[in-house]
């Protein structure tokens, strides 16, 4: 008989051929596959993060309309025309007479 095999060497007729050792091949591919999983996991974060940053960007816009609209509200209603309007028809003042002002030094 020709032929023999012991461990992992296969002899044919003086001929030998060794099995290729799969361990690195199969490390290998799983070192690729994890960079690989990393790189697309890393694309879908900044996605995420680019579309989280565009909502914040479009709330701050609205925010800063609002305060907008609030300052001109407190303009208007801080006015000295319209507190005066409202003290004489809500509260019933009147200017004061020249005899009524007193001037305290």
């Amino acid at each position: 008989m020709s032929e023999a095999v012991t461990g992992s060497v296969i002899k044919i007729s003086d001929f030998s051929l060794n099995r290729p050792r799969l361990t690195p091949l199969f490390i290998a591919i799983a070192l690729v596959s994890l960079l690989s999983l990393l790189f697309v996991w890393s694309r879908i974060e900044a996605i995420n993060l680019e579309y989280e940053i565009a909502s914040l960007q479009t709330q701050i816009r609205a925010e800063e309309e609002e305060v907008k609209r609030l300052r001109l509200e407190s303009t208007h209603l801080a006015s000295n025309s319209r507190i005066e309007q409202l003290a004489r028809e809500k509260l019933g003042l009147q200017l004061p007479a020249p005899g009524q002002l007193v001037r305290v030094n």
